[in-house]
């Protein structure tokens, strides 16, 4: 892990190293870079591939304040300036497609390509519900990391889809507490702001600004219900017809989290001819 220091704050980062172009990955609310690994091994070591952790995660600082999209915005610009990359493919995750449609939107001439994976546009209130899941555990303390673990595995979103990328990417959420067991790194004020910010975002007032080429993947299946998906088909078409240049792909039996920390050869075949190889 190397540490960068962009926009006043040292955010945590990791390399795939490879070819151009560099494909940055941005994650999602709750998340951190190892839900990249899955992605890195289909496209390293043809692309460079970084990942980092969001301001507030992982191993990134936690500043008391500034969980915002311009602010992710202007973390991201950072990073591409500390790697010396003018243009780079930006691939979102969730609250990272969010980050990746504005920066688009607002830094056209630094953007390669967009890749979405379920993000990307205006959340409906009901999905914060589905998401309570991963708040909810925000500074609790769990026993051990394999309490923590079965926990999760007990999840609806989770059951019989249970993998190593899942496993890698919960036992790098958490570190040690002062009980003596295990919490989430993720800075429970972090999200609160974040949620907060994200409710007075209009994201469709970019999407007809985006210029770059765009990849939209869609997750279908539900996280708690079977019919509780982040993005419904009528709002994945509609941001299709809005971004110029958008095409979308619905990747079957995948929910929000397995869409990325799963391994489908749809992603894999799409990826490899959005990236023309």
């Amino acid at each position: 892990m190397e540490m960068v220091k962009t926009n006043g704050v040292s955010l945590a980062t990791h390399a795939w190293p490879g070819g151009s172009p560099t494909v940055i990955g941005v994650h999602g609310l709750t998340a951190n870079h190892t839900c990249w690994y899955p992605m890195a091994q289909l496209l390293a070591p043809r692309h460079c591939v970084i990942g980092y952790d969001l301001r507030g995660r992982g191993g990134s600082e936690k500043p008391p304040g500034g969980y915002s999209l311009a602010d992710h915005d202007r973390d991201l610009l950072g990073l591409l300036d500390h790697f010396g990359l003018e243009r780079a493919v930006i691939m979102g995750h969730s609250l990272g497609a969010h980050i990746g449609v504005r920066f688009a939107a607002h830094h056209p001439e630094r953007v390669e390509r967009l890749i979405l994976f379920d993000g990307g546009l205006d959340v409906r209130a009901e999905v914060f519900d589905s998401l309570a899941p991963a708040v909810n555990r925000l500074g609790i303390e769990f026993p051990s990391l394999d309490a923590f673990l079965q926990m999760l595995r007990g999840f609806p979103m989770f059951a019989g889809r249970w993998n190593d990328h899942l496993t890698r990417y919960f036992t790098y959420d958490v570190e040690p507490g002062p009980g003596g067991g295990v919490r989430s790194k993720v800075a429970r004020h972090a999200i609160e702001e974040e949620v907060a910010n994200l409710a007075r975002v209009r994201l469709w007032v970019w999407h007809h600004r985006i210029e770059a080429p765009t990849l939209l993947l869609r997750a279908p299946d539900g996280l708690l219900t079977e019919t509780d998906c982040l993005m419904t088909q009528e709002e994945a078409e509609a941001m299709r017809h809005a971004i110029p240049n958008c095409r979308l792909v619905v990747v079957p039996d995948t929910n929000h989290y397995t869409i990325v920390l799963g391994e489908h050869p749809l992603v894999a075949r799409e990826l490899g001819a959005f990236l023309g190889e």
